[in-house]
C-alpha cells in the first residue's frame, strides 16, 4: 500500500512540475510541445535549406513581406518564425473614422493575432523562442475588437510575418 502510495505521489509531483509550453524530446527523436491542459502537439522539424548566413542588412527573402529597412538580426528571427509556421495578422479600422495614427478614443479597431500554421495554435503575444521552437501563449485574439484609438505602429517582425494591412514600422 505504501508503496502504490508513494508512485502516486512521484507521478503527481511529475505532473505538476510539467510546466506549460515546455519542449520534450522522446525517445524516438521527435519533439512534442506538452500544453498545461495536459495535451501535447508534435512539433515537425524544419527540413529547409535556407542558408542563414547568407542573410544581410535590408536583404528581405522573397516569402517574408518586404517594404521596410530592418538588420540581419531580425531578419533572422522572421525567418526562423516563418520556417516554425508563425504568421501575424494586422490590427484593422472597425469604426468608419478609425485610421493608423488616429489616436481619438472614439474609433475602434480589430486587434491583431498571431497563428501558427503548423500547431494551428493562435497567440496575443509575439512568440518567444524555447529550444528551438517559437511559442505563442494560446490566446485566440482573432476575432475581438478594442476600443480607443489607434494600436501602436506594428514591430519590425510583425511587418515580415504578415502579408497586408497595417502602416510601415518606424
Amino acid at each position: 500500500m505504501k508503496k502504490r502510495i508513494t508512485i502516486l505521489l512521484l507521478l503527481c509531483l511529475i505532473l505538476i512540475n510539467v510546466t506549460p509550453d515546455e519542449i520534450v524530446k522522446l525517445q524516438n527523436g521527435k519533439k512534442v510541445l506538452l500544453l498545461d491542459d495536459f495535451t501535447w502537439i508534435f512539433l515537425e522539424e524544419s527540413n529547409n535549406e535556407f542558408d542563414f548566413n547568407s542573410i544581410k542588412d535590408n536583404q528581405i527573402p522573397n516569402f517574408l513581406r518586404g517594404g521596410i529597412k530592418c538588420n540581419s538580426e531580425t531578419i533572422k528571427i522572421a525567418v526562423e518564425m516563418y520556417f516554425n509556421g508563425w504568421r501575424y495578422t494586422m490590427p484593422r479600422p472597425k469604426s468608419a473614422q478609425a485610421r493608423w495614427g488616429n489616436y481619438d478614443g472614439r474609433t475602434t479597431w480589430y486587434n491583431g493575432y498571431w497563428y501558427n500554421e503548423k500547431t494551428k495554435l493562435y497567440s496575443k503575444k509575439t512568440p518567444h523562442k524555447i529550444d528551438s521552437t517559437y511559442v505563442g501563449d494560446r490566446q485566440n485574439n482573432s476575432r475581438t475588437w478594442r476600443n480607443g484609438g489607434s494600436p501602436p505602429f506594428p514591430a519590425k517582425i510583425e511587418w515580415l510575418l504578415s502579408e497586408q494591412g497595417g502602416a510601415a514600422p518606424q
